[in-house]
């Protein structure tokens, strides 16, 4: 039977962790950043914890059916498992549509957001904090052995080490937030049926029966008369290991940030590592119980302050291993698998060991009391007592004693408090170690090295957990432990550059007489691209200030009239300040201000509207920050933006996938008509622009006139349109196919959040801005023409003015006169027919097109030839296909063509690009099948390919693209899945289209 119970309270543990793992993810999402949301949930699970065990503790002593009322509090944590999402939907509702919150104070917004939170959470958590109590005095009643405690600590925690690292990696990823809400409700109400039925059917057993099973007579203390603390000391003991325990959590929490990666995922592991050495402690100390309690508690309190030393004592190995892992595990999905585990056993070796003495304590508290007391109350007061010195820890560690101490202080603080109960205890109450001077030598040598040992910065943040680091380079580096992340400025001998957690958010070059590059060529961006937009002047708001060198831009412009800056975390303002004085308006114009706050708070209580607001942030395998990029978190932010207004935000497309991309622009189209997307010129980023408008750079002309900007742009060493129009990608409207049937990235259904750390991992790519930017015949111009019509110009002039290989021309034209002086001696020659004339399926005068010749045959497989073609099809394609009649090496081959002195292959190809020229797209695709007919089309590249698809798709011809398609691009590995999936849709969309018609 007893087996049963622990298995089922296992079963306990493992839905609390969901509850804890899903409310973290609901919490940080309402208050807007990670780190407080781990925070609040600790303090709200752990508070509910406390204020449940001492209510259970008052009602177990009076409760005859201690299972039963087990039974019961499971089915009512069930119930609100259930009502959970419904109910946060609601208050978060309240919050931000009511005009109250908004007339609040920043710091009064706050609270009422915390007040919701708590009232939203606390109750289950309260329930949750009942049932250890009603378990633990049914199971005592039954058995009468003092060995359940422990054994209930162990299986509890080992079900919820489990738990946490289902929902992180199973359950939220598969089935979303709600959901799975829903299955741990399902395993309360499945323990709410059984407990219910084992409370019913056994026989109410009084709290104070005279038959009732006696408590252990094998206490060692009560044996030999030893000396003990008063009971309510135990309690305040009980109270600062968990405060210690969550001091501790809290400060590995951000430095295994540092070393696994700050990722949702990396969370979740170190939360189980934490409670799975809880657990083994647990079992441990049920092994224990006849010996000295008092000396098993103080050495355990010891030990679990030297562990937690030996974190700082032996940190560097932790980061060499990690950085070896990078050079062991293949950047693929099992990989990323095994990856995970090693992560994970970094996670366990870095905190099990203290965690493991910290689970011994409260079993051992727990165990004095009940002997002390003859009674089951202290039950619930020791867990109490315990949960509310980890309310203390978790709070008063994340907010107060990590900025204030950085994590050193805050590590050896804690560690000072714990060997400081341990050391207390025996030396009091036990004489023999009083005069021991071996115990004080052990303890001193347990302390001493955290004088004089540090955490490297250098190593701590050279952020392994990416790539393989030299992890002592030559670098200046600046370290803030802040609130939120710990920020480090780092100064190597060509570049500046800082870190949030280890990844490097912004850097820039210190060669200022250079261009511009790099991560402050994505800056610059951010801010000259949604410029180039405006022609009257606006207002703007920023989330991020990062290095100030986005602000620093943005200011730059005249129009600009007023301009606030949200940066949640002050430790990245003060680093940013290395990057002065080349971001000195974002210090010193009179137009900006700064808020430290979160984002949503802010621009709720601000209560104003912008004609721009720019989102700069982290990537979103970051915890938290994928929620920046769901639509829930688009549509709130609409509501701070005048009709007209632009949303702006950078992606990257290293280290992510076209999936997520998609994902996220589906996030943006659900709430905005217009979304333009621009790349980052020769930067793998993309700059979305949304608005209720069309999106089009009609102020990009002021860049070359307003002396302010032409200044600007004289110091950055760009030309004035280099971040214009010749940028463009795509809209929203173009991917209209693409897009059906993608769900939308979600708060609720994290999609990006869940998949992000592995996309990092395996290197993958989103391919998107390939598909639409290598191209001679684009994508843009079949799916949405008149749009793209208004922005080729700016892509023409661009690649015109792109300064040309002078010396690869004249090798070229030289070539070529070579080939017509040997085809003027031939006696075959023709002239080459316009396409434009050759009627819809005359197949005879295609085949005529070329003229057979043996001369042509060799001199294709000559090495000059393929030497020629291949750089003729490098120059050709950087001249615009509107502009190469005035192209003269594009010209000499058209003349070339007509003498017949190229191989019939390259003429086919050529007439076909030349139909295209002449935007005669039905003979284009008369001249394409008849290509398709004679040639094997799969030694063509890409972009030709690409041609041959497009321009089916133009002349309104389904078939031969589909015929394309199928034979040659599906199984071809130059074309991304992106893609295959445009083709279809097109193709599909092609033919619904034309049977319409008929």
């Amino acid at each position: 039977m007893n087996i049963l119970v622990y298995f089922l309270f296992a079963l306990s543990g493992f839905a609390g962790l969901i509850y804890e793992g899903s409310w973290a993810r609901y919490l940080k999402l309402f208050l807007g950043h990670s780190s407080y949301g781990q925070v609040l949930t600790l303090c709200i699970y752990m508070g509910g914890l406390a204020i449940g065990s001492f209510i259970a503790g008052k009602m177990v002593e009076k409760t005859k059916r201690p299972l039963l009322g087990y039974g019961l509090v499971e089915l009512a944590i069930g119930i609100g498992g259930v009502a959970y999402h419904p109910l946060y939907i609601w208050l978060t509702g309240i919050f931000y549509d009511s005009a109250w919150t908004a007339s609040l104070t920043p710091r009064g917004a706050e609270l009422a957001k915390v007040a919701l939170a708590t009232g939203s959470t606390l109750p289950i958590a309260i329930a949750v904090g009942m049932t250890f109590p009603f378990i633990a005095a049914g199971l005592m009643r039954k058995s009468g052995a003092e060995v359940s405690l422990p054994m209930l600590y162990f299986t509890n925690s080992l079900g919820s080490a489990i738990g946490i690292l289902a929902t992180s990696y199973l359950l939220i990823p598969e089935i979303g937030n709600h959901a799975t809400l829903c299955v741990a409700a399902s395993i309360n109400f499945l323990l709410a049926a059984v407990f219910s039925f084992i409370g019913i059917a056994t026989s109410p057993v009084p709290a104070k029966d005279e038959d009732a099973p006696e408590f252990h007579d094998e206490d060692y203390v009560a044996e030999h008369k030893l000396p003990m603390p008063p009971k309510n000391t135990w309690f305040w003991i009980a109270a600062i290991t968990g405060l210690t325990s969550f001091v501790y959590e809290i400060v590995w929490i951000r430095l295994l940030s540092l070393l696994l990666g700050s990722s949702s995922h990396s969370f979740d592991q170190m939360l189980s590592a934490f409670i799975l050495g809880l657990a083994l402690g647990s079992a441990v100390s049920g092994k224990l119980l006849k010996k000295d309690s008092l000396i098993v508690l103080s050495m355990a309190q010891i030990f679990m302050a030297f562990f937690a030393l030996c974190t700082l004592y032996f940190h560097q190995p932790f980061w060499g291993m990690m950085n070896e892992a990078n050079q062991i595990f293949n950047p693929t999905s099992d990989g990323y698998v095994c990856w995970s585990l090693f992560k994970y056993a970094l996670s366990m070796l870095w905190m099990i060991p203290t965690s493991f003495f910290a689970g011994m304590t409260l079993p051992l508290i727990t165990l004095i009391l009940t002997r002390a007391f003859k009674s089951e109350a202290p039950i619930g007061k020791v867990y109490g007592w315990n949960t509310l010195g980890s309310i203390v820890g978790s709070a008063g560690g994340g907010l107060v004693l990590l900025p204030l101490l950085q994590l050193k202080g805050a590590l050896v603080t804690a560690a000072l408090l714990d060997f400081a109960i341990g050391f207390v205890l025996l030396v009091i109450y036990r004489k023999r170690f009083r005069y021991s001077v071996m115990f004080y030598i052990m303890v001193c040598v347990m302390i001493m090295p955290a004088i004089f040992i540090k955490f490297d910065p250098s190593l701590i943040t050279s952020g392994v957990f990416r790539s393989y680091k030299n992890m002592h380079p030559n670098e200046k580096i600046q370290v803030i432990d802040g609130k939120t992340a710990t920020i480090s400025f780092h100064e190597s001998p060509v570049h500046y550059y800082v870190k949030t957690n280890g990844k490097a958010d912004a850097s820039m070059s210190k060669n200022r007489e250079a261009p511009i590059s790099s991560d402050e060529l994505t800056q610059a961006a951010t801010a000259f691209m949604p410029m180039a937009v405006k022609t009257e002047p606006y207002d703007a708001a920023m989330v991020g200030f990062g290095s100030g060198m986005g602000a620093h831009y943005l200011l730059a412009d005249p129009l600009l009239k007023d301009f606030d800056c949200v940066e949640i975390e002050q430790a990245m303002m003060d680093l940013a300040k290395g990057f002065y004085p080349w971001n000195y308006r974002g210090y010193d114009d009179p137009r900006i201000h700064i808020f430290i706050d979160d984002a949503t708070t802010f621009f709720h209580t601000n209560r104003r509207q912008y004609d721009m607001i720019i989102s700069v942030p982290s990537n979103p395998w970051v915890s938290g920050v994928a929620g920046l990029f769901a639509h829930e978190f688009y549509a709130k932010m609409r509501r701070y933006m005048k009709p007209g207004a632009l949303w702006v935000q950078w992606i990257q497309t290293y280290e992510f996938n076209d999936l997520m991309f998609l994902n996220i622009l589906k996030a943006l189209d659900t709430v905005f008509p217009y979304v333009s997307l621009y790349k980052s010129t020769d930067e793998p980023d993309i700059i979305m622009i949304a608005s209720d408008e069309p999106v089009i750079q009609k102020g990009i002309g002021r860049f070359s006139t307003d002396t302010a900007l032409v200044a600007e742009f004289n110091r950055i060493h760009r030309d004035p349109e280099f971040f214009g129009e010749r940028n463009f990608l795509f809209t929203n409207k173009m991917l209209k196919s693409l897009l059906e049937g993608v769900k939308p990235n979600s708060l609720f259904i994290p999609m990006v959040d869940n998949k992000a750390e592995e996309a990092r991992f395996v290197h993958s790519e989103a391919h998107i801005v390939d598909v639409f930017d290598s191209c001679e015949v684009c994508w843009q111009q079949y799916l949405d023409p008149e749009d793209y019509k208004l922005r080729r110009g700016a892509r023409v002039k661009a690649m015109l003015e792109e300064p040309k290989d002078e010396f690869k021309k004249t090798a070229l034209l030289s070539y070529m006169q070579e080939l017509e002086a040997a085809a003027a001696k031939d006696s075959f020659s023709r002239v080459l027919v316009k396409v434009d004339t050759i009627p819809q399926g005359d197949s005879a005068i295609l085949d005529s097109v070329v003229s057979e010749n043996p001369r042509l045959g060799e001199l294709e497989s000559s090495v000059g030839y393929q030497t020629f073609r291949e750089n003729f099809v490098e120059w050709i394609r950087k001249v615009p296909i509107e502009c190469r009649d005035s192209d003269e090496v594009y010209m000499k081959a058209m003349d070339l063509v007509s003498m017949n002195a190229f191989p019939r292959a390259f003429a086919d190809e050529f007439g076909i690009l030349e139909a295209a020229r002449q935007g005669v797209y039905k003979q284009a695709a008369l001249l394409i099948a008849n290509f398709f007919d004679r040639y094997e089309m799969n030694d063509m590249g890409d972009i030709f390919l690409r041609n041959c698809i497009v321009l089916s798709l133009l002349a309104g011809e389904p078939e031969l693209a589909d015929a394309i398609y199928k034979n040659v691009i599906q199984k071809n590995e130059d074309f991304f899945a992106v893609e295959k999936r445009l083709i279809e849709r097109e193709i599909q969309q092609l033919r619904r289209k034309l049977n319409t018609k008929k």
